[in-house]
């Protein structure tokens, strides 16, 4: 991906985008109750009988996502993130030039955790991304998760609980902040609004959205530190309402060769919703292209929360330009 190398600067143009992606961010995000309710918890569902996000307590299943993303519930009643969910979080600041496209379509993908007993997987199909340059520091994106799989399993017992179907698509428009070309650091500013896919699938079930913003310091022609503020308005894991929740993120990446390059980062999820632990993260991978064209990642990551220790590893081939 190259930078643009226009300079950013003010414009009736960008000044309406901005308009209306804030706009369109909040009527997506306001029309999110009605879709909770289309697509909310089983008949019934309510105080007292059970989890209408992460699990249904009342039954002892592992782990549910009748109305937020399907979690492993801990013995206690506590839902636990998988640490892979939060790999490579930090987002990049590299803008494209005008009218320039870049693309990935992730092939398929797999991840694994554990956490006190509880195994959860995710299988991926198809996942794409492309982006496009509009001019004046701006670039649009948009992301499209064809086919999620996902399974919250108690050790090696029967009861599990299994949830596929077509992912969410989310779209993003963000800005250069700083002068292109310049020396220094390099950063952006977005938003963000995730469109919810089946209601039979492992994701959220209502539109959630937010911002961020990253900022990437370049150590050396081939190493590079990034960092990012992140700030979004999510579905509960353990009611049917929403909530803000905040990240934070460090990585530090490091280009070996044009086909080889690897990296570490740190995570922090703070959760505005009550009954849930601060989340850490701590995840690590490579990236190879075998042969032109075609990318294979592989990686694993480990998380805390309330004193539960969590790991679990991911990998992916892909395809891009």
């Amino acid at each position: 991906m190259s930078a643009d190398s226009t300079p950013p600067r003010s414009s009736p143009r960008t000044t309406n985008l901005l308009v209306v992606v804030a706009a369109a961010l909040a009527t997506v995000l306001a029309a999110s109750p009605v879709s909770a309710q289309v697509h909310g918890g089983p008949p019934g569902a309510g105080p007292g009988s059970g989890n209408a996000g992460s699990g249904n307590l009342g039954s002892g299943k592992p782990g549910s996502g009748t109305h937020g993303r399907l979690l492993p519930l801990l013995p206690n009643g506590s839902p636990i993130e998988p640490s892979t969910w939060r790999e490579e979080s930090t987002e990049s600041t590299e803008i494209l030039d005008e009218g320039r496209w870049s693309w990935e379509v992730n092939l398929v993908g797999g991840s694994w955790d554990r956490a006190q007993g509880l195994n959860s997987n995710a299988l991926e199909w198809a996942h794409a991304e492309v982006q496009r340059g509009l001019g004046g520091g701006l670039q649009f994106g948009a992301a499209v998760e064809s086919w999620n799989r996902g399974e919250v399993r108690e050790g090696d017992r029967a009861q599990s609980v299994l949830e596929s179907g077509y992912g969410p698509t989310t779209l993003d428009l963000r800005r250069r902040l700083t002068t292109a070309g310049a020396p220094g650091p390099r950063a952006c500013a977005g938003v963000r609004v995730r469109l919810p896919g089946s209601v039979d699938g492992p994701g959220a079930h209502v539109a959630e959205g937010g911002a961020f913003l990253p900022v990437t310091f370049s150590l050396s022609p081939s190493t590079h530190l990034g960092t990012m503020l992140e700030a979004d308005v999510v579905s509960d894991a353990l009611d049917s309402g929403r909530h803000v929740e905040g990240v934070s993120s460090l990585e530090l990446a490091h280009e070996f060769t044009d086909r080889f390059s690897g990296r570490a980062e740190v995570v922090g999820v703070w959760y505005g919703e009550a009954g849930r632990s601060f989340l850490s993260v701590v995840d690590m991978g490579i990236a190879v292209d075998p042969v032109p064209h075609v990318g294979l990642s592989l990686g694993a990551a480990g998380g805390s929360s309330g004193g539960t220790t969590e790991l679990g590893w991911f990998g992916r081939p892909s395809v891009h330009p």
